[in-house]
């Protein structure tokens, strides 16, 4: 059960956040970002985005994806 009002995250998202933890190579190609030997779809990173969880930043004209605090709690369980 989630307090405070939040949503709870999928499966997906989940499996996701830990993904982007893990594995520093990352690209985008075409509809679908390679993170390590996973492929994301793009609706998933950008809704993981919109509830900022993941935030895209581009460095030299290559973009990356890192957490934000929010998703940093839900990968490592709160226990920072």
């Amino acid at each position: 059960m989630t307090t405070s009002g939040e949503k709870q995250l999928s499966k997906t998202a989940i499996r996701t956040l830990s993904a982007i933890n893990q594995y520093r190579y990352q690209r985008r190609s075409g509809r679908v970002w390679l993170v390590g030997d996973n492929r994301i779809s793009a609706s998933t990173v950008t809704n993981l985005e919109r509830e900022a969880y993941v935030r895209e930043v581009t460095s030299n004209g290559v973009p990356r994806l890192f957490l934000t605090e929010q998703g940093k709690r839900v990968v490592g369980g709160g226990a920072e």
